[in-house]
């Protein structure tokens, strides 16, 4: 198969990146399977990560569902080189028993690394089988993801987490309270986003608040990071408007908010995922559902996580459905930073137009090259 995003030097705002050529990180096409969902990544020990992916059926929704099950794969170099794929129990049991299946788009560890996974309870009802959501779950390994805990709740609101963090001895939870029995975009007042927190490692959960957008009808995805000046931004994504994020800061770990404002970016943005590099703010993401930019995988930068510059497309096929992603930023022992880059590609298109496909999931690095 012949990769579509090719390795470039992209000369942004603040300075100088690198798009590495990506590698097939999960070949779904050789295995005859799909990966919709699920690329959670996080580094557990210094060098050592656990990079989640989805075994899905290439028939249901044409490959675009969560009917099958989360295996992860661990590096002990970084991310140069990656052990088997082993499969997630909690998922796989889930899967057996028939009534749900499991997702996990976010993985933390802490600092006595513990490492707390966010499972996503899918409803099988719809012909998409990643919806209707029922309340979401966490589950703890205390040894690299060798053995797993049993899972435990998250919260009571059915619904989808759509980002993770592990702050100074605290985990940052996001969900989107929307059960997704209509649409998962939000399309009733009760449809919110509401940031929960951990102080005890991940065994419990308490809600810190309502995240306070102006609006949530239309709303959906959902990513949030701390800033260098340890302020909290949390984005949304807007159906009804893609080229405008939502996006809304807290100077005080989410007790008090400014005001809910918009973060244009010109190539548009769906599922919108955030990291730093080298104090370079990178936005990656589908490049929104409008007209122009279904089916392309964009990059921007920014110096501050609000004002981007006009992106970068790094392939513009108007393949649908794919480019899902998620970004992990790592510390080399030589003291540089990379970041992985990991997303969903398709490999094959439904035969009805429109269609969603059959993806592979993929694995890439960005460096700072100034």
């Amino acid at each position: 198969m012949e990769l579509l995003i090719h390795e470039r030097e992209i000369v942004e705002k603040k300075r100088k990146i690198k798009w590495n050529e990506p590698e097939i990180f999960v070949d779904n096409e050789k295995k005859g399977r799909s990966g919709h969902m699920g690329h959670a990544l996080t580094e557990f020990a210094p060098g050592k990560i656990m990079a989640f992916h989805s075994n899905c059926s290439p028939v249901r929704s044409c490959g675009h569902s969560a009917f099958g099950w989360m295996e992860y794969r661990v590096s002990e170099d970084y991310g140069q080189t990656w052990g088997e794929s082993v499969k997630f129990p909690f998922s796989w049991e889930t899967f057996l028993d028939g009534v749900n299946t499991v997702s996990v788009e976010k993985v933390v560890t802490c600092n006595n690394g513990d490492i707390v996974a966010f499972c996503l309870m899918n409803g099988q009802e719809k012909e998409i089988c990643c919806e209707p959501w029922d309340c979401p779950m966490t589950v703890i390994s205390k040894d690299g993801g060798k053995t797993w805990e049993k899972p435990v709740l998250f919260s009571e609101y059915k619904g989808r987490i759509y980002d993770a963090v592990y702050h100074k001895g605290v985990i940052y939870a996001l969900e989107f309270c929307n059960d997704a029995t209509t649409h998962f975009c939000g399309n009733k007042p009760e449809h919110v986003y509401r940031l929960f927190q951990s102080t005890d490692e991940g065994k419990s959960f308490e809600e810190v608040c309502v995240v306070p957008f102006a609006d949530t009808i239309g709303r959906a995805y959902g990513n949030m990071i701390f800033t260098e000046k340890e302020e909290l931004i949390i984005y949304a994504y807007n159906l009804h408007d893609e080229e405008n994020m939502d996006y809304i800061a807290s100077k005080d770990y989410g007790k008090t908010w400014g005001e809910s404002k918009k973060s244009y970016v010109a190539n548009k943005i769906r599922n919108p995922q955030v990291g730093i590099l080298d104090g370079q703010y990178i936005l990656h993401g589908r490049a929104g559902e409008s007209e122009g930019g279904k089916g392309s995988f964009v990059i921007y930068t920014s110096a501050n996580g609000i004002d981007w510059d006009e992106g970068t497309i790094l392939v513009k096929d108007l393949r649908p459905a794919c480019f899902y992603s998620e970004n992990l930023t790592v510390t080399l022992p030589n003291g540089k930073q990379k970041m992985l880059v990991k997303y969903s590609e398709n490999y094959h298109i439904g035969a009805v137009a429109g269609k969603w496909g059959q993806v592979n999931s993929m694995m890439a690095t960005i460096e700072s090259l100034d």
